[in-house]
């Protein structure tokens, strides 16, 4: 298993650079189901913030693209990301999608919440509290 970075995702996603995208396309290629590339959560907040930010891409399309390419066989998440509300990190309205994630991650390791000095994430992120 190969681990990809950000800039391989964001590339494939922008075609921004061909010569780029033309590399991460034959990586994806030569890789399958029993030798997948690994996205890590990092990896993953960090390419929605990019698209978001830096491409200026609406959010929720920017969370579908990204999803779209995670959902594919060459592709391996971590377990902790293969949960049955995996959708519903992309699907949040709240605009910080690292907040979305390390909730449900939280969660999913056992927190009964994750607190916060984040109003905006306490008010709109499932299992975020305001500590003060």
């Amino acid at each position: 298993m190969i681990g990809i970075d950000t800039n391989i995702i964001v590339r494939l996603l922008t075609r921004d650079d061909p010569v780029q995208f033309d590399a991460a396309v034959s990586l994806v290629k030569a890789s399958s189901a029993a030798a997948p590339l690994f996205v890590n959560p990092m990896v993953i907040a960090e390419t929605v913030w990019v698209l978001e930010r830096a491409y200026k891409v609406d959010p929720p399309v920017a969370r579908q693209q990204v999803a779209g390419l995670l959902d594919t066989v060459e592709i391996r998440v971590p377990e902790t990301l293969r949960m049955e509300n995996w959708g519903q990190w992309f699907m949040s309205s709240h605009p910080g999608f690292s907040d979305v994630i390390i909730a449900d991650i939280n969660r999913a390791n056992g927190c009964e919440k994750t607190m916060t000095f984040d109003r905006k994430a306490a008010n709109s992120v499932a299992g975020m509290e305001l500590l003060i």
